[in-house]
Formats: C-alpha cells, sequence, structure tokens
C-alpha cells in the first residue's frame, strides 16, 4: 500500500482507542503460558559425592562472629555476597573419605559450577583457606594456611585476596614472622570495601618477640600490610586490636584491648577513620568496680555510624552485654532496646548491621514478666531511635520458647537470619533461613518454593547470613541429591519481595534493583503495587516474574524490549490509571483503566487471557510503524 505525503502526515497523529462499548468483556486466551508460582530459585556451592565420599560440606555462612549469650568471641570465618549473586565462604573438602581441609569458594547464582579458590600450599592431601566477604566488583577476601615447600613447614596463616575473575590467592602482607629460619606468623583479611581496600588483622613480630594481634589495612590493589592504632600496651609492649568492618569511604571499626600504665582495661570498641591509623576510642556503658569493661564495632555504614555491644555495668558490676549504636562522627554510646531484664538489670543483646539510614538488626533475650526466660529474638532498632522492635518467628515451643537472629539488613529496613521452625503440638523442625519484612513480619524462604538451579536434589535453607543492597541472598542449608545421602551445603539465591514501587529520582529505574521497591528486593515472590499518580518508565534488564502486579495509579511504562514479565496471577489495572507495555507480558491481564501496546509505536504479546472492561489504545504513526497486541 502506497500513500501520499499528505496522509502519511495524517496516519502520525491517528490514536485509537477501544472502549469498553466496543469491546465489553473482551476475553482474548492467547497462549497457555506456564507460569511458576511464588520460586525462590538458588544456586549451590561446591557439591559433595557420599558414595566416593569426595567432595564439599559442613560450614556456615553467616557473619564472622556467631555468638552464644555472654560469649563474643569471633569464630571461623564464613563469607558473604554482592549485588550480582556471587558468594564466597568455605567448605571442608573430603578426598575418598579423608579430610582434605577447609577450603574457599565462590559460586553465584547462574547455576554454573561453583569454584575453589586457591591457597597457599599443601601439606600433605590438606590445604587451608576460607573467604570473609567480597565486594560489588568480585573482589573476595579472607585467609589462607601457608606451606613452604622448600623447608617442608606449615608456616601460619596468610591474609590473601581473590581477584575477581580469578582463583589465584594473592597474599597480602603481614607484620613480621618469627624469623627467617621459621617464618611463622597469622594474619586475616576480614572485610573489603568496593574500592578494594581490605581490614582484618595480623600479629606483629618485632626480632621475633610476639607483640600479639594488630588492625591491618590493605589498600586496593597493593599487598603492603599498614598497621592501625591501638589503645594503649603492656608492660613488654604488647597489645591486641582487630578490624571486622570498613565503609566504602575506607573507616573501619573493631575492637582494641585497652592499657594504662600497663595496666589491661578490657577490650574497646574502636574506629580508624579513612586514611589515617589513629584508634578512636569508642564510648561504652560502664566500668567493672577494677576499671575494665568490653565493647565491639561490628559493622559501620558509609555515613560512619557504627553498631555492635558493650558490656553494661551498674554501680560497678556487670548486668549483660547490650546492642549499642556509636553515632557517625561521635563516641557516645547509645544503648539499644532490649526485650526485658532478669530481676530487673540482666538481659543479653547484639547489633550485628546497620543500614544506610541508621537502623540495625540482631537479636536480644527475652525475658517475660515473672522472669520468664523465652529464648532470643530477632531484633530490628529503627534509625534515631532505641526501642526493640522484636522481630517475628516461626513458632513457640509450649507457647513461648523460641529462638532466632538477624544477621543482615537492606536499607529498606528488610532483615535476613535464621530461627527455629515448630509447629503446633511442640514439633521442632530445626532452623529455617528466615526474611523479615519492613513490617516485622517473617517469611521461612522454605515457603516462598525452592527450586534448584541446576536441578538435581532438594534443599531446606537453614539459615540466611548475607544480604546485598538488591535482595541477593548467601546461606546455609541441607541439600539432598537425587541419588546420595543429604549434606550441609551453601546456597544463593535472590529474593524479591516487591511491595510498592518508589518511583525514586535517579538513574537506574531497572525493575531488578531492589532499591527501587519498598522492601528494598524487586518483586518476583510477592506483589507489585504501582500507585504513584505521575508519568514514568520502569525499565527491564532481563526477564521477571512476579505473584501479582497492580497498576493503580499514575501512567506507568514497562520498558520490557526483548524481556519478558511473567505473572502468577493477574497484572491489574485499575480505573483512572493507564499502562504501557512492549515486549511480552506471560499470564492474565486485567484492565480496567487505559492498556497501550508499545512504548511508543510498537507490539506487546500477550501470552495469557486479556480481560478487558477498560481501554485499549492504539498508535499508528504509519503504515509501518503502529501498535499491535
Amino acid at each position: 500500500m502506497s500513500v501520499s505525503p499528505a496522509l502519511e502526515q495524517v496516519m502520525r497523529s491517528i490514536r485509537v482507542s477501544l472502549s469498553p462499548a466496543v469491546l465489553s468483556g473482551l476475553m482474548l486466551t492467547l497462549g497457555a503460558g506456564t507460569v511458576a508460582r511464588g520460586q525462590l530459585v538458588v544456586a549451590g556451592s561446591l557439591e559433595y559425592d557420599s558414595t566416593s565420599g569426595s567432595g564439599y560440606r559442613r560450614g556456615v555462612l553467616a557473619p564472622p562472629f556467631i555468638t552464644v549469650p555472654h560469649d563474643f568471641r569471633p569464630s571461623r570465618p564464613r563469607g558473604g555476597v554482592n549485588n550480582s549473586g556471587v558468594a564466597v565462604s568455605y567448605a571442608v573438602r573430603y578426598i575418598d573419605a579423608e579430610y582434605g581441609g577447609e577450603r574457599a569458594m565462590r559460586w553465584d547464582a547462574s547455576g554454573a559450577a561453583a569454584t575453589e579458590l586457591g591457597h597457599l600450599g599443601f601439606d600433605g592431601r590438606e590445604a587451608e583457606a576460607s573467604a570473609y566477604a567480597v565486594n560489588d566488583a568480585g573482589t573476595a577476601v579472607g585467609f589462607a594456611r601457608k606451606y613452604d615447600e622448600e623447608l617442608v613447614l606449615n608456616v601460619g596463616t596468610r591474609a590473601v585476596r581473590w581477584d575477581a575473575g580469578t582463583t589465584e590467592a594473592v597474599e597480602l602482607g603481614n607484620l613480621g614472622t618469627i624469623g627467617d629460619h621459621y617464618p611463622y606468623t597469622r594474619a586475616e583479611a576480614r572485610d573489603v570495601n568496593a574500592a578494594g581496600t581490605a581490614v582484618g588483622w595480623a600479629l606483629k613480630y618485632v626480632d621475633g618477640d610476639d607483640r600479639y594481634q594488630r588492625a591491618v589495612r590493605w589498600d586496593a590493589g597493593g599487598t603492603e600490610a599498614t598497621e592501625l592504632g591501638h589503645l594503649g600496651l603492656d608492660s613488654r609492649d604488647r597489645t591486641q586490636a582487630e578490624a571486622y568492618a570498613v565503609n566504602e569511604a575506607g573507616t573501619a571499626v573493631g575492637w582494641a584491648e585497652k592499657y594504662e600504665d600497663g595496666s589491661d582495661l578490657g577490650t574497646r570498641a574502636v574506629r580508624w577513620d579513612a586514611g589515617g591509623t589513629e584508634a578512636t576510642e569508642l564510648g561504652h556503658l560502664g566500668l567493672h568496680s577494677w576499671g575494665s569493661t568490653e565493647a565491639r564495632a561490628y559493622a559501620v555504614n558509609a555515613e560512619g555510624t557504627a553498631v555492635g555491644f558493650a558490656r553494661k555495668h551498674i554501680d560497678g558490676d556487670p548486668v549483660g552485654p547490650r546492642a549499642v549504636r556509636w553515632e557517625a562522627g561521635g563516641t557516645e554510646a547509645t544503648e539499644l532496646g532490649h526485650l526485658g531484664l532478669w530481676e530487673g538489670v540482666y538481659t543479653t543483646s547484639i547489633a550485628y548491621a546497620v543500614n544506610a539510614a541508621g537502623t540495625a538488626v540482631g537479636w536480644a533475650e527475652k525475658i517475660e514478666p515473672g522472669d520468664v526466660w523465652s529464648g532470643s529474638r530477632a531484633v530490628r532498632w529503627d534509625a534515631g531511635g532505641t526501642e526493640a522492635t522484636e522481630l517475628g518467628h516461626l513458632g513457640l515451643h509450649d507457647g513461648y520458647y523460641t529462638d532466632a537472629e538477624a544477621y543482615a539488613v537492606n536499607d529498606a529496613g528488610t532483615a535476613v537470619g535464621w530461627a527455629e521452625k515448630i509447629e503446633p503440638g511442640n514439633v521442632w523442625l530445626g532452623t529455617r533461613a528466615v526474611v523479615w519484612l519492613p513490617d516485622a513480619s517473617a517469611i521461612d524462604l522454605n515457603d516462598l518454593g525452592v527450586v534448584p538451579n541446576p536441578a538435581g536434589g532438594t534443599w531446606i535453607l537453614s539459615l540466611a547470613g548475607a544480604l546485598s543492597a538488591d535482595g541477593w541472598v548467601a546461606g546455609t542449608g541441607t541439600f539432598t541429591p537425587v541419588v546420595g545421602d543429604p549434606y550441609v551445603r551453601h546456597w544463593v539465591g535472590q529474593i524479591g519481595l516487591g511491595g510498592t514501587w518508589l518511583n525514586t529520582s535517579g538513574e537506574n529505574h531497572a525493575w531488578g534493583r531492589g532499591p527501587n521497591w519498598s522492601t528494598g528486593t524487586p518483586a518476583i515472590q510477592l506483589d507489585a503495587v504501582f500507585d504513584a499518580p505521575a508519568t514514568y518508565s520502569v525499565d527491564f534488564d532481563r526477564d521477571e516474574r512476579a505473584r501479582d502486579i497492580v497498576v493503580a495509579d499514575g501512567a506507568v511504562t514497562f520498558a520490557l524490549g526483548a524481556f519478558d514479565l511473567t505473572v502468577a496471577n493477574a497484572l491489574t489495572i485499575r480505573p483512572g490509571a493507564r499502562l504501557s507495555s512492549d515486549g511480552t507480558l506471560i499470564g492474565q491481564v486485567q484492565n480496567y483503566g487505559v492498556l497501550s501496546p508499545g512504548t511508543s509505536p510498537g507490539p506487546l504479546t500477550i501470552v495469557g487471557d486479556l480481560i478487558n472492561p477498560g481501554v485499549l489504545e492504539f498508535e499508528i504513526a504509519s503504515t509501518s510503524l503502529f501498535d499491535s497486541l
């Protein structure tokens, strides 16, 4: 068909609206697309074969300071996850049922085979390495045991870095060894920021004399160890300090032993400001009658607000460790709330993590009136306040007892961790990985429907230990292969709880970006609500899925392009709202407002039913450029 330039100009302005009067009750069955309901797709770490007794198992992915009440010494390294779904941790390797040592590993959500990261030598068949943390660039840090093949000796552990895309363990510098004849020392890198700056600790040796562990920083791209400041030395010039965390600016936090006139006054929370080495002592919650106390800072946000714990003393008597916040730039310890006191004074709580706004999460003992101890509960302390918000649980034993801990929190206030699962009749099912929504409700991640990637077994997710800005979660669970016995294995996946689209200003308005949603995670398992009375676009950079989608207000454009959006129940456009979309929508679409195919003239494909009491609006720009459905 050929048209004149004049007619072409007229056609560019034509907009065809098919109203309810024309298409009342129209239902178009366009395909039988299969919609998966609430699936949490998880990929596993390195595998174990129970038949041969070879592979990787055991290990726990959680913060590197797993604690029990009244014991706050850090334990083994645990691992983390970045914003691309890359996770790191460790597991014990077995070779023909023989112990082969703890090995660092890296894996991601693609379902591709996980990778064992390099170490620093074998002692027989054994080697040891563990990864603590990974940044968004994919750089991981931790430690490895070093074996000197020339001396045929184990010479201690070294802090190491594994650069993105490689498995080689890059040995980071230390603070001296016992001597050339026996170059023994120990060091570990605990955390790494976006730039690649790492922090941790290293033993210090001077002329072979052990001066104990010191906090250390390794600058991005380098290997030299920079000793960070301390809070005094004993009579033999010894002290201890350790950096746990570093923010994007380079400010680190941790703890240091305090000495005055050679006397040990306990450990104090410490901050080391970016670019410097001086230790700034952070406040505590009182001193024992002999002048000692204990406090540690475990996490620091981008602004410099830190959280952790401090032992509280009243009139010189200890009454238990309490969760504490230290505001950015300050040193005063703000005691955070608890969930009850034993005999009016005793309790325990700890804060593990803090988000950009200053909201912290952790746990607290719960003590009911009448001094009834009812276990521990996951807790959130909102920014600017001190009150402890008890997070939901997964059942109570005898109607009052359970345990739970929250390990990580995103900027929306959504947290992850674990909780005991107890069914009616006091049926204990073990621990379960949990996500807590901003309203404090608990969701067992297993209830979202766990789908292994690749297929080949089943999961029970027992713990969620790390959370990224876009909702990538890594943790530990029990994996049962199709053939073989169950074993403990790590996992990673993206939880997508959706909520309300925030329509905030910014460059990245992609569906899969957690900060765009009220839960801080994209819409996958739960509902997506678009109710901003504005005109805006939602971008897509991959196939996405949700349970329900509601366009409640405004004029929204789904810029799908070549990608698909799958809805498990229905995509509903309410009266007064408008949706434009290209690409492919899979599932039922209910239009009570205006549905316009294309993101300017273009095609929209619906694989499912279209129920249309509303208006279908088509643009015709030319004989070759027009909307189609």
